[in-house]
């Protein structure tokens, strides 16, 4: 049996040509895109049939369907706190807005949902995580998810830091 070494379960040129050589079936392996765009480029003048990867590369987190049904908007709202000042509130809630609306313009939400999903299961089996790292500190969502600790907006911490 030939064993296929991939880094995060792409493979690269060297992996490809090591399947030509052995005459192994290349149409079931996740290229990187630029080795199949210079694979298909050569493949009509040799005769050989075009690969794509498109469908081998899954887009989809292994998670629970309730958690790939949520509704992150909503989620993330419930999650702001009562603030005694109405003016305080009202900061959260316009942070929280356009935060959303930064995530679901570079359609973030599954991502969110995935995080929803380890966050919640860490909880559940009382796991101990960090308290942030990094430019992920500068989202509220995050911070209101449980991703990490540090309120963003106590601290005016610019979002574009984090979604440059």
């Amino acid at each position: 049996m030939y064993n296929v070494t991939m880094n995060n379960h792409i493979a690269n040129e060297q992996v490809g040509i090591e399947l030509l050589y052995r005459q192994k079936p290349i149409h079931d392996i996740a290229f990187a895109q630029d080795v199949v765009n210079e694979f298909n480029n050569s493949a009509t003048d040799l005769e050989l049939e075009k690969i794509s990867t498109d469908s081998l590369i899954s887009k989809e987190f292994n998670i629970p369907q309730h958690y790939k049904e949520l509704d992150v908007e909503e989620y993330v709202k419930r999650l702001v706190p009562n603030a005694e000042d109405q003016t305080d509130k009202l900061v959260y809630l316009n942070r929280v807005e356009m935060e959303l609306g930064l995530y679901k313009a570079r359609n973030l939400y599954p991502i969110l949902q995935l995080l929803i999903y380890i966050i919640d299961t860490m909880r559940k089996n009382n796991l101990v995580w960090g308290i942030g790292r990094g430019s992920s500190v500068a989202s509220y969502v995050l911070y209101l998810i449980g991703v990490h600790k540090v309120d963003s907006v106590k601290y005016n911490l610019d979002i574009k830091e984090f979604l440059k």
